[in-house]
C-alpha cells in the first residue's frame, strides 16, 4: 500500500501503519461487544429495579469514533459503555441510579469480583484484555435521544452529557474528506483500497497524536493532557485534509499559534454542549495548562523537523522519539516488505534526477535489479 513515486503518500503510508498497530482489532472489539451484550442482559432480568425501564447501551468514546490507542506497555484498551435509560420521567436520583447498577452488577458471580468504582461510572476489568467504563445516565429531553443526565458520584447530582451527540460530531468531520491521499495512491497503482472508509486522516492524526501524548507524559503523567480534549481540538481544527501528515501539521500549527497568541487561556467547549468546559480543570490547577503547553511546543518543533527531508536516518529518528521505537521499527518493516516484492518483479525504479524510490517505468527512472544475495 503504497505510491511509490510521491514522497507525502510514503510517509503518510509509515504514519497509516504506525496507526493501524495501535487500533482495536475486528476480533477484540467482537469479544467486546460480547461482553456488553451480556451485561445488558443480566440488567434487563433485574426484577428489583431496571426491568421496568426502556434502555439502550451503547459504546461511546474512542472505541465508537475509532480512534483508540493501545496503552504503552500493556494490551488492555478502554471500552466506555452508557447505560442509556429512555426516559426523563423519574424521581431517582443520580446516587440510585449509580448504587442500582453496582447493586446488580454485585449479584453476578464474574462481574462482583471486577468492579472498580470511578466518580462517574464502574468499571469492569477483564485482566490482560480490556476494561469497560459503565456509564449510567437517564435521557435528558424526550425529543433528543442522545442528550443524557448522567450521575456525578461526587458532586451528587445529575450532570449534562451527550456521548453519542459528540460521536456523530466527530465522525462528521472526520468524513469531511471524501478521498485520502492514502486511497488516491493506492487506486493510482490499482491495488484495492482496504477500508480506508474507517480509516480517515482526522482517526489517524488523533491516534498518533494520543500515541505521543503518551511517550511524553510517560514519565510522569500527574498533569497529563486528556484524550477529550486532544480528540475536540483536533475535530474542531480539521479543515478537510486529505493526508495524515497535513492532518497533524495543521492540528499542531493552530494549537501552538493559540497557546502562543491568545490573551488567556486555551478554551475547549464540548461542539455539542456549549455550556461544558472540558478544560476547566486548567482554571484550579493552571499546571495542567503548563504541561499542555510545553507538550504542543515539543511536537510542533520535532514536526517542523521532520518536515525539512533530511534523509530516512534523522526521518527515523524523529518518527522513533515521536511514537515509540516498536511502532516505527514495525511499520517501517511492513514498508519495506512491500518495496521488495515490487523489486523483485522489477516495478522498482531509482530517479535518474533525484534518486529517490520510485515505480520502475517512470520518465527517467532505472530499474533496480532484483538482489539475489550473492553478488550475482
Amino acid at each position: 500500500m503504497i505510491y511509490l513515486n510521491n514522497r507525502q503518500a510514503q510517509i503518510d503510508d509509515i504514519l497509516d501503519r504506525m496507526a493501524e498497530s495501535l487500533q482495536l482489532g475486528d476480533s477484540r472489539y467482537d469479544r467486546m461487544k460480547g461482553h456488553y451484550e451480556a451485561i445488558k442482559s443480566w440488567i434487563e432480568k433485574d426484577e428489583k429495579f431496571f426491568k421496568p425501564f426502556a434502555y439502550e447501551l451503547y459504546p461511546h468514546g474512542s472505541v465508537r469514533i475509532l480512534t483508540t490507542v493501545k496503552p504503552i506497555g500493556k494490551d488492555e484498551f478502554d471500552l466506555d459503555i452508557a447505560l442509556h435509560i429512555k426516559t426523563n420521567h423519574t424521581a431517582h436520583t443520580p446516587q440510585r441510579i449509580y448504587q442500582e447498577l453496582k447493586r446488580r452488577l454485585s449479584e453476578h458471580e464474574t462481574y462482583k469480583g471486577m468492579m472498580e468504582l470511578k466518580k462517574r461510572c464502574i468499571r469492569l476489568n477483564y485482566s490482560g484484555d480490556f476494561h469497560m467504563d459503565i456509564l449510567p445516565g437517564i435521557q435528558e429531553f424526550d425529543w433528543d435521544d442522545n442528550r443524557l443526565c448522567v450521575p456525578d458520584h461526587e458532586l451528587g447530582r445529575w450532570v449534562s452529557s451527550n456521548p453519542r451527540g459528540y460521536a456523530k460530531w466527530f465522525i462528521d468531520r472526520a468524513n469531511t474528506v471524501k478521498v485520502s491521499l492514502l486511497e488516491k495512491a493506492l487506486r493510482a497503482e490499482n491495488i484495492p483500497a482496504d477500508n480506508f472508509k474507517y480509516k480517515k486522516p482526522l482517526q489517524r492524526a488523533v491516534q498518533l497524536i494520543k500515541r505521543y501524548r503518551d511517550i511524553y507524559f510517560q514519565d510522569d503523567d500527574t498533569y497529563k493532557t486528556s484524550s477529550i480534549i486532544l480528540t475536540t481540538i483536533a475535530g474542531l481544527y480539521y479543515n478537510g485534509e486529505e493526508s495524515i501528515f497535513d492532518t497533524v501539521e495543521n492540528i499542531v500549527n493552530q494549537i501552538r499559534h493559540n497557546v502562543t497568541y491568545l490573551p488567556s487561556r486555551l478554551k475547549i467547549l464540548n461542539p455539542v454542549n456549549a455550556q461544558e468546559d472540558f478544560t476547566d480543570k486548567w482554571d484550579a490547577e493552571p499546571q495542567y495548562y503548563t504541561a499542555f503547553k510545553a507538550f504542543v511546543v515539543h511536537l510542533y518543533n520535532e514536526w517542523q523537523e521532520l518536515k525539512k527531508q533530511h534523509g530516512v536516518i534523522t526521518e527515523s529518528r524523529i518518527l522513533k522519539g515521536l511514537f515509540g521505537d516498536d511502532l516505527f521499527t514495525n511499520a517501517q518493516r511492513e514498508q519495506t516488505t512491500l518495496l521488495e516484492s515490487y523489486r523483485k518483479s522489477q516495478n522498482l525504479g531509482i530517479s535518474r534526477d533525484t534518486g529517490n524510490i520510485v515505480k520502475a517505468g517512470t520518465v527517467a527512472s532505472a530499474v533496480v535489479k532484483t538482489n539475489t544475495f550473492f553478488g550475482d
